[in-house]
């Protein structure tokens, strides 16, 4: 096994985007950033829509610049979008190309990427996206188990029929009970039983015993709720524990019924924010406000997030998530 894979065409390239991020960018830009002979970070950002170019370039451009390895970049423009002359967002291309350029990042080149074709932004051809199917990149990452648009979260595999559960009173015995499960559950390589699943959801309806559950689930919390939950904590998480934490917050869904499922879905959310997957952590926590209306920690991360925040953790290489290709 192998973490490397050799990019030969552009085809592979754009193949390798989607397993990198997890998911198919739609109406969204995405720069790679280029090393010498390697490619470096991923960054997505959702199409400007309404921001003004350089406002959207310089705060690309600015998250791009945590890659002070990087000596290049690529740029893929994916949307369906089409202006009444010229190309989509020319402004906003024009001006995050200058902004990688001063960062020296030059930008080697841009592509546009669409529902229908593929092609060199700019230009009139029109490629076929079996190419980008069919190429050696994804062919290989697939068969190495790489499967983008897939995630932890299924909404019809929760069941629709389960009891509520009781939040406890949160005093001293209830705090070290809770935690005391919530590492063993972590600790453990299968998922909890019924009956302890369900004593895990009571707790995490209790708030501030929610609040040490999320922190505990980072291996290298200083301790401070705040700065955990808002990404300032030091040392490299044990993501593997963070990505079976993901997997046995889906499990405690399926044990307590929709109304009780929002503090695990904002777990998966917060999660995937660490790991610097600013869409799907959305996706999660926009959930997590719908089973609880306006559910209040989903809202305040959210607007972490449409703020552009990124965790300390996943802007330093040597702490960030690496979603394993092959």
């Amino acid at each position: 096994m192998t973490e490397k894979l050799t990019i030969t065409s552009t085809a592979d390239l754009l193949a390798a985007v989607p397993h990198l991020l997890g998911n198919q960018p739609k109406e969204s830009f995405v720069v790679l950033t280029a090393r010498l002979g390697a490619l470096g970070a991923t960054l997505r950002m959702d199409a400007p829509a309404e921001s003004a170019p350089l406002d959207y370039a310089q705060m690309m451009a600015t998250y791009a610049a945590h890659d002070e390895k990087a000596t290049g970049s690529y740029v893929i423009v994916y949307t369906d979008e089409k202006p009444a002359y010229g190309f989509p967002y020319a402004a906003h291309v024009l001006a995050l190309s200058n902004e990688l350029a001063t960062a020296r990042m030059p930008v080697k080149t841009v592509f546009l990427v669409t529902g229908t074709y593929w092609a060199t932004y700019g230009t009139s051809e029109r490629n076929p996206l079996d190419e980008i199917r069919d190429s050696n990149a994804n062919a290989t990452l697939t068969y190495f188990g790489s499967a983008p648009d897939i995630d932890v979260y299924h909404p019809e595999l929760l069941g629709g029929w389960a009891l509520p559960v009781e939040a406890p009173e949160g005093n001293l015995e209830d705090f070290e009970a809770a935690c005391t499960a919530w590492k063993a559950a972590l600790d453990a390589k299968g998922m909890p039983n019924t009956a302890t699943a369900r004593e895990l959801a009571a707790a995490f309806q209790h708030k501030h015993i929610r609040d040490y559950l999320f922190r505990d689930t980072i291996s290298t919390h200083n301790g401070a709720f705040g700065d955990t939950l808002t990404g300032k904590f030091t040392g490299r998480p044990d993501w593997e524990r963070v990505d079976h934490a993901e997997a046995i917050a889906f499990e405690l869904m399926k044990a307590v019924p929709a109304g009780q499922r929002a503090p695990m879905l904002s777990l998966m959310g917060w999660l995937e924010w660490l790991k610097g997957h600013g869409t799907q952590a959305d996706r999660y926590l926009k959930l997590a406000a719908e089973d609880v209306s306006d559910f209040r920690l989903a809202v305040l991360l959210r607007e972490l997030i449409n703020r552009g925040a990124i965790a300390d953790v996943a802007r330093d290489e040597g702490t960030a998530y690496k979603r394993r290709l092959i």
